[in-house]
């Protein structure tokens, strides 16, 4: 990632807590994400994610935060993808504290997954999030 890039510029804040990813595996976690991302709708694929929950958080970022902290267990690395070359690593615990940080006021959908787990994560900028389990993991 070009650390020059105008999202990396809005979270230079958080440095010391992300690390973003190379050409390579920014791409490469996007390619993956392309397997768990509906092609019908905005958010996870029924067919290879599985125990799908929603939730609709509208402003209320302090009840999101206590549903994230009930389903992303700590001390996981997660992966947070925002497009092909816009990709960056951390951990469970600052990004559940941090989410509203992380993707307000950026405007865009994301998705997030574990390097852990099949934890799998979709953010709607009208803040929505879908959670589930990838069914195939490796």
């Amino acid at each position: 990632m070009n650390v020059t890039h105008w999202r990396a510029q809005e979270l230079k804040h958080h440095s010391a807590q992300i690390v973003w990813l190379d050409a390579v595996a920014a791409r490469r976690a996007y390619d993956l994400l392309g397997l768990y991302d509906s092609k019908t709708h905005s958010g996870l694929n029924g067919n290879s994610v599985g125990s799908v929950e929603r939730f609709e958080c509208a402003e209320d970022a302090a009840t999101a935060t206590q549903w994230l902290r009930a389903r992303v267990p700590g001390a996981q690395q997660l992966v947070v993808v925002f497009g092909e070359d816009e990709c960056f690593s951390c951990s469970s615990v600052f990004f559940i504290e941090n989410w509203p940080d992380i993707f307000v006021p950026l405007r865009d959908d994301a998705m997030v997954y574990s390097n852990d787990t099949p934890l799998i994560l979709f953010y709607c900028h009208e803040n929505i999030f879908e959670l589930g389990q990838r069914i195939v993991f490796d």
